[in-house]
């Protein structure tokens, strides 16, 4: 069998578009801008199938794709070899597989029609022009596969990012992105929590001049001061107990790179110190060692804290407030970027049911409304929980209300409202034990599932054996019964 494959895009029956296949890499076909060949079909799934070459054929799989793929009329479910001149349908996209150059291409006696003058003129006519293009689209196509796949938010913001938004305020933050990438200043992300800062820090990153370099990545409220220093600047051998070896630091690992920093406020003062001379430009020295290293680092850093309240406690440095202030970009809170919930909410369902072979297609209407309603205290995050766990526990082809579970936390905007000095004061919050804490998660979850055990024990995340012995124990049981 010949190496060189194509696929013919066709077009009401027409040779339109050739893909060329590189017999050393394997072809993903899908709407998703990271396929290799880009589908311009809302019935396709993101990642719809693929095509590659096995010792002396070509074969193609389909990806448990939402409609389907079909080759000559035949559903495929399993990987299916591909022979020249074969029809392959993928959702409603019809693509032609063609073997040898330009001068067989397409032309089968077995697949009738194929060896027609119309075909053998057609086809070569259309690869010729392809090639002559094809430097060109190599250029261009991932710039098109980005405004595909998100508009102008997306081919500002890079195909790295996963930041998804049409709403006037992400636009806004997609210009002042696509500002910050090109500047070789230290950037401050400053957001609530779940909006998306690593996100925005990617996005920075990959859509500037050090894209080719290393991104490196820090939760500074993941680590104690000490560890956090080892883990920036690195260490030597026997520098403390446990450093049996030198270890490399993020500084030095994102050398000629980007280094974020999430959470910065978390930093304790003395360490701020050590950062802002970094930031300077000065060299540090691993823990443990004496001799001066120098990195090129564009330093990135995100927060939600107020940075000028913890300087007027004391908890951050002036200075250092300073230096990272240079260029701050504000993410907004999910729940003023209106529509976007909607597109969000049907990106992660698409997700979740490709991971979980569920066939969702979409959301009821009450549900819907439901999503668009809610205030999302814990925003991007906790929407893609929300959706996840509607994945786990619905029932396709639609989320519907009951499977959606909502927070009762109130938004920091809701916390920090003005309260009427003539109101009386809430309620404190009552102290729970465990046990208690537990019992009332138990009851709220099966009294929202109306009883249906199933459901309950999967959002819990217990068996249900283990459910049945818990309301056994804390005596719940229907009411009325």
């Amino acid at each position: 069998m010949s190496e060189s494959a194509t696929l013919v895009l066709l077009r009401n029956g027409v040779p339109s578009t050739v893909f060329f296949l590189n017999p050393a890499e394997t072809a993903t076909l899908g709407r998703s801008p990271e396929c290799s060949i880009v589908l311009k079909d809302t019935g396709c799934s993101r990642f719809h199938a693929s095509i590659k070459r096995r010792s002396h054929d070509w074969e193609l799989t389909d990806h448990e794709s939402r409609n389907g793929s079909a080759v000559n009329g035949q559903v495929v479910k399993e990987p299916v070899l591909l022979k020249n001149g074969d029809r392959i349908q993928l959702a409603h996209t019809q693509l032609l597989f063609c073997l040898g150059d330009s001068d067989t291409l397409g032309a089968d006696p077995r697949r009738p029609g194929t060896d027609s003058l119309e075909w053998r003129q057609a086809i070569p006519a259309t690869i010729a022009a392809s090639a002559r293009q094809a430097e060109r689209d190599e250029l261009t196509s991932r710039l098109s596969r980005e405004r595909d796949e998100n508009r102008s938010l997306r081919r500002l913001l890079g195909q790295n990012s996963e930041i998804i938004g049409e709403s006037p305020k992400m636009l806004e933050l997609s210009k002042i992105v696509g500002r910050v990438a090109e500047s070789k200043s230290t950037a401050l992300i400053r957001g609530e929590s779940g909006v998306g800062k690593e996100l925005v820090a990617r996005a920075i990153h990959f859509g500037g001049p050090r894209r080719e370099k290393p991104l490196v990545c820090l939760n500074c409220a993941a680590l104690s001061e000490s560890l956090l220093e080892s883990e920036l600047f690195g260490h030597e051998k026997g520098a403390f107990t446990g450093a049996v070896e030198r270890k490399i630091g993020k500084f030095e690992a994102a050398d000629k790179g980007t280094l974020f920093l999430d959470e910065i406020a978390e930093m304790q003062p003395e360490l701020q110190a050590k950062l802002l001379r970094v930031l300077e430009g000065q060299p540090f020295e691993r823990v443990g060692g004496n001799k001066p290293i120098e990195v090129d680092v564009r330093v990135i850093a995100a927060t939600n804290r107020d940075l000028e309240k913890e300087v007027e406690a004391g908890r951050f440095r002036r200075d250092l407030f300073f230096r990272l202030h240079v260029l701050e970009i504000p993410v907004p809170p999910l729940r003023e970027r209106g529509d976007d919930v909607t597109l969000l909410a049907e990106h992660f369902l698409n997700l979740f049911a490709v991971q979980m072979k569920q066939r969702f297609t979409g959301f009821s209407a009450e549900a819907a409304d439901l999503l668009r309603q809610y205030r999302w205290p814990g925003n991007v995050r906790e929407l893609k929980n929300v959706i996840e766990r509607a994945v786990l526990v619905g029932t396709p082809p639609s989320v519907l209300p009951e499977d959606l579970l909502f927070s009762a936390i109130p938004t920091p905007t809701d916390t920090h409202r003005k309260v009427d000095p003539g109101a009386p004061l809430p309620a404190p919050l009552p102290l729970l034990t465990i046990e208690e804490a537990e019992r009332d998660l138990i009851r709220r979850t099966i009294e929202h599932y109306e009883w249906n055990k199933t459901k309950s024990a999967k959002s819990l995340g217990i068996d249900r054996s283990t459910l049945d012995r818990k309301l056994a124990r804390y005596g719940i049981e229907p009411t009325g019964e």
